[in-house]
């Protein structure tokens, strides 16, 4: 028992300590399991490359002869600063004919729209990604809408374009921010074994509660004065994040 406990304390505090990437499967080691075609009915899934991807092992390329493109929905939490970045290799000329083309959705599935197409990094600034025969990592850092709880990442591949694909990442740098002390914190029970979790404080007053698994994939996002329905949660160990007033902590928590 004592080498459970700290183990997950070791879980909890590489956790709070280092961004984690919310991308399912971004690697297409598992193929194309978690990617979708889309957002048009004639966009197509691309091809998976054995051994020809960035990290060595596979990839998802498009030889494009009409628009298309791929996504996955990561969830996120609101006003929380996301590290966006992907892998990708073109074959030569002007540019890649290729472009991340991403956006916000918030929890009614609403798309939360960014400036004008030419201003948003989200849309590659309405530009193709530059050519580049060899893997080339394209990287941005936003700030997500305080409504937003969907993040959804997609790229497109356009006529006469031959691109590949890789290492999809979604890191969300907020969580490695250092706690500061909520006075009289209380999250009880734990273990949860009746699908109810209490969170209580001094100020007794709202807070915004996400909880993560131990891969780093958010289950929970929510507002509450005192408890949390867990009831949905699968057995095992998450991470609990708290906001209130301006200030963070974080907590082991155990389902049974």
């Amino acid at each position: 028992m004592k080498k459970l406990y700290i183990s997950l304390f070791i879980i909890a505090l590489g956790f709070n300590a280092t961004a984690q990437n919310l991308v399912n499967n971004p690697t297409f080691n598992n193929g194309l399991t978690g990617w979708t075609a889309g957002f048009v009915n004639t966009y197509t899934l691309p091809t998976l490359v054995a051994g020809d991807g960035s990290d060595g092992s596979n990839s998802a390329q498009y030889i494009a002869t009409a628009t298309t493109g791929f996504y996955q929905d990561v969830a996120i939490t609101g006003g929380h600063t996301l590290k966006i970045s992907f892998w990708y290799k073109s074959a030569a000329g002007a540019d890649a004919r290729a472009r991340i083309w991403s956006n916000y959705k918030d929890a009614g599935g609403t798309v939360i729209y960014q400036a004008a197409v030419g201003d948003d990094p989200l849309r590659t600034n309405n530009l193709f990604l530059p050519a580049a025969t060899t893997w080339t990592k394209h990287e941005i850092t936003v700030v997500a809408p305080a409504t937003a709880t969907v993040f959804t990442f997609a790229v497109r591949a356009y006529n006469g374009g031959t691109v590949n694909f890789d290492q999809f990442s979604v890191e969300d740098m907020s969580l490695g921010v250092k706690e500061n002390n909520i006075a009289g914190l209380k999250v009880y029970p734990n273990p949860v074994t009746n699908g109810k979790l209490f969170i209580t404080s001094d100020a007794n007053v709202e807070k915004t509660v996400a909880i993560y698994d131990v891969l780093g994939k958010q289950v929970v996002n929510t507002t509450a004065t005192e408890s949390v329905n867990v009831s949905n949660l699968k057995g095992g160990v998450y991470i609990v994040k708290i906001t209130e007033e301006g200030k963070t902590a974080t907590r082991k928590l155990v389902i049974k």
